[in-house]
């Protein structure tokens, strides 16, 4: 794993098909955004059998301290701009911080709906526009709280060599994550989103039902 690519000074992985703890490199290749110049990368875990897309800035192998962000998919924020929650801003507001930084990259997982699906995420808006919160939604449909499972975007962190990251998060249960697999967080970076009025009541139910960090 060696050698350097394009404008982002990306260690180049030479070798697709490597695996290394259950997720497999396939390819990468420059990504310019209206962010920056950036490295993709792409993966497939054995675990769950999903892509996993990864957007690299700098060179993070091997490094201490490296700023990372560990982002669910979400259809109806990302690609409708939806306001019903945060989940775009804290994407861009990821990557400007990420661009700003000498090193650092974002995983980004199809977890869609905190686990649930698109569609089961749907049925869970339609609740919710009838009275209940995103938690009782997803409990009325007979899901859990939280599905999400963060195992294969520590997976690729452990395949790059990182051995420690700053994560840019508001959820504890990702940190307890890092923390259960043995990789040190020397840090949170909080994202601080400005609420609007269609989702200040999702994000105090956030804070007060899953301790996010808000």
């Amino acid at each position: 794993m060696a050698g350097k690519i394009g404008k982002c000074n990306t260690v180049s992985l030479k070798h697709p098909g490597t695996s290394v703890q259950k997720i497999k490199f396939v390819a990468q290749a420059e990504l310019p955004t209206k962010h920056g110049i950036f490295t993709i990368m792409g993966f497939l875990s054995e675990r769950d059998s999903k892509e996993y897309t990864v957007v690299i800035h700098g060179d993070v192998m091997g490094k201490e301290d490296c700023p990372v962000r560990i982002h669910s998919e979400c259809h109806t924020g990302e690609i409708w701009g939806s306001l019903r929650c945060d989940c775009r801003e804290q994407l861009e507001a990821s990557i400007k911080y990420i661009n700003a930084k000498p090193y650092g990259l974002i995983i980004y997982c199809k977890q869609e709906g905190r686990g649930i699906g698109l569609l089961n995420k749907l049925k869970s808006y339609q609740l919710q526009d009838h009275g209940l919160d995103t938690v009782e939604a997803n409990l009325h449909l007979g899901f859990p709280v939280d599905m999400r499972d963060y195992t294969a975007g520590i997976d690729i962190i452990q395949f790059l060599g990182i051995k420690s990251v700053a994560l840019l998060t508001n959820n504890p249960k990702k940190i307890e994550a890092f923390n259960q697999k043995g990789i040190p967080v020397t840090r949170r970076v909080p994202l601080v989103i400005t609420p609007n009025k269609y989702n200040e009541g999702y994000l105090k139910t956030k804070k007060e039902k899953l301790n996010h960090l808000l």
